[in-house]
């Protein structure tokens, strides 16, 4: 471990010895110019009681002492050495290292992890004579920036290193192409810049005199269209039948065509984020055959966009306006995403509250990124994705840039992360991330009393649905929380084989899973060069597209139930429900049908003790639910085998009953799982909470009665007769089910068929009025049928439950009967 210099008059030394910081120690009649950032910098300030700082530590390194390693995730600090060398060695690939440079005095490292979100890509060791170093953390970047040397340098550093970095992995992937010679050739040739988001690269018809080769992020090429900054929507409403459009990313090469000879671009260039680009001038090339060969040869094999020189005619336009969609959000850039898909998500909540229940304070809102796109290019059907808001650990986060402490960073993994120990509950992480994915919790908050046996035995088999925790009201001594990916909790002891995420576990059908975005939302992922498709450090996986043992269970439940009915009738058809299956046996087969019914039914009942558990691993929900499913089938076949043709007494017709009963609502409950998700997402466009839709549905019933209430008799009993009558009937609730239209088509349809009624009356307010009206009566019955639907995805489950506890009930005093019976 290096030893710390911790003395003032050190630290200012060493600041001053540093030529591109030295601007901090400058003096202006006597006083330092820059000195409330000097203290924080340097030794750190109070602000209403909360340390802020110091930003930078003195450490002295032993020989040999290692400073950074090459791989380690170092996303919150880089380094300037004061006194001696610094020795840069990378790895062999062969478990030894090289040596390939040294580090003087003054001269910054490490910079690229904090700005660029990489892993360290060397190994820096002090030299044989020790060095004295300052360690620097990521705040102190926002206050260093403003002096002028240092800026300068940043930026130098930034495209040098930039630079040097794609042309080492140009050397890397193209093998024995360039030696040493033809890259340093490339790159005096080459410039690496980064472009700003809207940023035009080149417009169609320009001459082509640069070879583009994007290094990290996104560029969308239109051709064929006069307005280059025209947006999907645009065009796929047929502005333009023409034109076409499409997006590329990292590892894709642009221009090479403009090598061989010259000509124009076929396409407008558009960067569509912070993109860093690897430009090389066709002149030099032209200039240099050798060179020009080389790199015709191998970035030929970057992509597969040199085939296709120009955007070809989107195949299906949904899918083009879905990957805008993916890029223009910045989902599609996240390095673990969470997405539910709405057509399987049962709208429970179970998701927030078992966040809820390992954390303390539930980091899932279920809000965020609606994305709709084709299931297959050109089919009909679509699927409805959202992202919730939640935190998607972003190559590039925002949330960085604020903090004060430095207590937000890119931690061990790559993931984002805060330590609680240095945050100081200011906010400005919340506020810069564009997610909405930081929230502001109490740093103590009110311990919650551990429930009494009664709960938890209640819980079982309680009708209420679960109980969101308030909202958080405090404003003092607050801390900043957001997902973590359940690190540090018991989902993910250090024994533990495999990450776990708490909301996907307890998710009851699969709908929420955390993936990889790029192979999630393969549309855009395919766009990436083929020399970058792989590089992420995304740690989800995708269960929508391939669950197997999901499908297994499908499997083995309808092949168990299909063999189970078919061994007992068989056997019953042979020997009857009352037959001694031998000489020697007591058995039956009621006896044994009861016994199998009985332990399938134990089997079901496990299911609500599992939906209990939040906080450890219990295997994931979604399995279970098919597990409850399945055996409620066998229970069932077998114990309607077991009751046979004639009912019995009282107390036996009445379990059979309270069991049929529990089959069908049963039924009704997968049935409800399986339909009422997809009817909603094909009617609600963007997703919402059951609690925003019923504030909606007030608030346009609130509207209605006011336009009732403030017209005059003739137009009021027209909006009562007419619109009310029209649109807040049956048959209009059921055609929403039914013909599922976009509510614009249905707002459209109706002023259409009011607009006579509308001319006929006196004076524009009149005519504006009833057509508010029409308006917000369809809107209303739209809200309304959303609601109903949400109710009915719950409606099964009382009588479910009921029916449930009746029948345990009876089926308890039918065994307590049967033995007393059988002993006697």
């Amino acid at each position: 471990m290096p030893r710390e210099l911790t003395k003032r008059r050190e630290i200012l030394d060493a600041v001053g010895r540093v030529e591109i910081i030295s601007d901090l120690l400058e003096r202006q009649q006597g006083h330092f110019t820059h000195e409330l950032d000097l203290e924080v910098i340097a030794y750190g300030r109070n602000y209403n009681g909360k340390k802020v700082g110091p930003y930078v530590r003195l450490l002295v390194y032993e020989p040999g002492e290692e400073v950074v390693r090459q791989g380690d995730w170092g996303g919150n600090t880089f380094f300037i050495p004061v006194e001696g060398k610094l020795d840069v060695s990378v790895s062999d690939g062969e478990g030894g290292e090289e040596r390939v440079g040294e580090i003087s005095a003054g001269v910054s490292f490490g910079e690229m992890s904090v700005l660029a979100g990489v892993p360290r890509n060397a190994t820096v060791r002090a030299a044989l004579e020790g060095s004295t170093v300052l360690e620097v953390t990521r705040p102190a970047l926002r206050l260093l920036r403003k002096l002028p040397r240092f800026g300068r340098q940043l930026d130098q550093t930034y495209r040098k290193h930039g630079l040097g970095r794609t042309l080492a992995e140009v050397r890397q992937v193209t093998g024995d192409v360039f030696d040493d010679a033809l890259i340093e050739r490339l790159g005096r040739a080459a410039r690496f810049v980064v472009y700003g988001k809207h940023h035009v690269l080149f417009r169609e018809g320009d001459p082509v005199d640069r070879v583009y080769f994007v290094r990290d992020g996104w560029v969308r090429r239109v051709s064929g269209h006069a307005d280059a900054a025209v947006g999907v929507s645009a065009l796929a409403a047929g502005l333009d039948a023409g034109a076409a459009i499409d997006f590329l990313g990292a590892g894709n090469c642009l221009g090479l065509e403009g090598v061989a000879a010259d000509t124009e671009w076929a396409y407008t260039a558009t960067v569509l984020q912070r993109t860093e680009v690897f430009e090389v001038s066709i002149p030099h090339l032209r200039a240099d055959p050798s060179l020009r060969d080389a790199v015709e040869r191998a970035f030929r094999d970057f992509s597969d966009v040199d085939e296709d020189p120009r955007p070809a005619p989107a195949e299906d336009r949904r899918a083009t306006a879905a990957t805008e969609r993916e890029i223009a959000t910045g989902v599609i850039d996240g390095t673990n995403l969470l997405v539910m898909d709405m057509d399987k998500c049962v709208r429970c909540g179970n998701c927030s509250l078992a966040c809820h229940k390992v954390h303390g304070q539930s980091r899932l809102l279920r809000r965020g990124i609606h994305i709709e796109r084709p299931a297959r290019l050109g089919g009909n059907s679509a699927e409805h994705v959202l992202s919730p808001s939640v935190c998607m650990h972003c190559q590039d986060p925002e949330c960085l840039t604020g903090c004060p402490t430095g207590a937000i960073g890119r931690f061990e993994g790559g993931q984002i992360d805060i330590n609680p120990q240095t945050c100081i509950g200011c906010g400005d992480c919340a506020t810069q991330c564009p997610y909405n994915a930081i929230s502001m919790i109490p740093r103590r908050a009110s311990a919650p009393q551990p429930p009494s046996w009664r709960t938890r035995a209640s819980a079982l088999l309680k009708l209420a649905p679960p109980q969101m925790p308030a909202s958080v009201t405090e404003t003092e001594n607050l801390l900043a929380a957001k997902c973590n990916l359940c690190d540090n909790t018991p989902m993910n002891p250090k024994s533990a084989r495999g990450h776990r995420y708490s909301c996907e576990e307890n998710c009851p059908t699969g709908a929420l899973v955390r993936v990889n975005p790029r192979e999630y939302f393969a549309e855009a992922g395919a766009r990436i060069g083929l020399v970058y498709r792989d590089r992420t450090h995304a740690i989800g996986r995708n269960i929508h597209k391939r669950d197997t043992p999901a499908l297994l269970w499908h499997v083995f439940g309808i092949l168990l139930t299909l063999a189970v009915a078919f061994a007992f009738a068989r056997w019953l058809m042979r020997t009857g429900l009352d037959e001694l299956l031998g000489a020697s046996s007591w058995l039956t087969i009621r006896w044994l049908t009861g016994f199998v019914g009985l332990a399938a039914l134990a089997l079901v009942m496990t299911y609500p003790v599992r939906k209990q558990i939040y906080r450890r691993r219990a295997g994931p929900l979604r399995y279970w639910t098919l597990m409850h499913v399945y055996a409620g089938l066998v229970a069932g076949v077998v114990l309607l085998m077991h009751g046979g043709r004639s009912t019995g007494g009282l107390l036996t017709s009445l379990l059979m009953v309270s069991f049929d009963l529990t089959i069908l609502t049963g039924l009704l409950g997968v049935a409800c799982y399986l339909v009422l998700p997809r009817v909603m997402t094909s009617i609600e466009g963007e997703p919402l909470l059951v609690e925003d839709l019923r504030a909606r549905r007030d608030e346009l019933r609130e509207q209605l009665g006011r336009i009732g209430a403030e017209t005059d008799a003739s137009l009021r009993e027209l909006v009562a007769r007419r619109v009310r009558r029209r649109f807040l009937s049956l048959p209009f609730l059921l055609r929403q089910y039914v013909r599922r239209e976009d509510l614009k088509t249905l707002l459209a349809e109706a002023r259409e068929e009011f607009e006579a009624e509308a001319a006929a009356l006196p004076g524009t307010q009149s005519r504006r009025t009833l057509l508010e009206a029409v308006e917000t009566a369809v809107t209303l019955r739209r809200v309304e049928s959303l609601v109903y639907l949400h109710q009915l995805l719950k409606l099964w489950l009382a009588p479910h439950v009921v029916a449930t506890s009746l029948m345990l009930a009876l089926m308890i005093v039918h065994i307590i009967q049967v033995v007393f019976f059988a002993v006697r």
